[in-house]
Formats: C-alpha cells, sequence, structure tokens
C-alpha cells in the first residue's frame, strides 16, 4: 500500500471493506489492508477488528464487516 494520508485512510478503509464484501476488489486489496497498519488511530481500529473476522467469510463475518463499514463511513462523511 502506498502511504496516504489521514482523511485518504478513511476513504481507502471504506472502499477496501466494501470492495471485500462485495467481490470487487483487487486479488491482494484485503491482504493488503489486513497486513499494513494505518496511522489514523480510529481507522486502524477499524482494520484490527477487521482482521479478527474469521475467513471464509460467513453471515455473522460479513455483519461484523457491514458495521465496520459503517463505522468508517460515518466517521468519512459518506
Amino acid at each position: 500500500m502506498k502511504a496516504v494520508g489521514m482523511k485518504d485512510e478513511r476513504q481507502y478503509t471504506v472502499e477496501t471493506i466494501s470492495g471485500f464484501l462485495a467481490g470487487t476488489g483487487g486479488k491482494w486489496d484485503w491482504d493488503d489492508f489486513t497486513s499494513c497498519a494505518l496511522r489514523d488511530a480510529r481507522m486502524e481500529s477499524i482494520r484490527r477488528r477487521a482482521l479478527a473476522v474469521d475467513l471464509p467469510l460467513d453471515e455473522e463475518g460479513a455483519a461484523i464487516l457491514q458495521s465496520l463499514l459503517a463505522e468508517a463511513a460515518a466517521e468519512h462523511g459518506v
């Protein structure tokens, strides 16, 4: 992942979780997201909680990611 500013980290978090849930993310997007710490403490908290979701994704995991997506989007103003 290239270095991004804090505002961009919120957008990156929203786009990555959205893409993962929709199955439209790139081949390594989820791995990159879960492997690279973020500077924005709020987005890092969301990233860490997303990392804790078991894969393959089941209904409960999808619900958790939807909740994290909503949290990130609210922070982002989406």
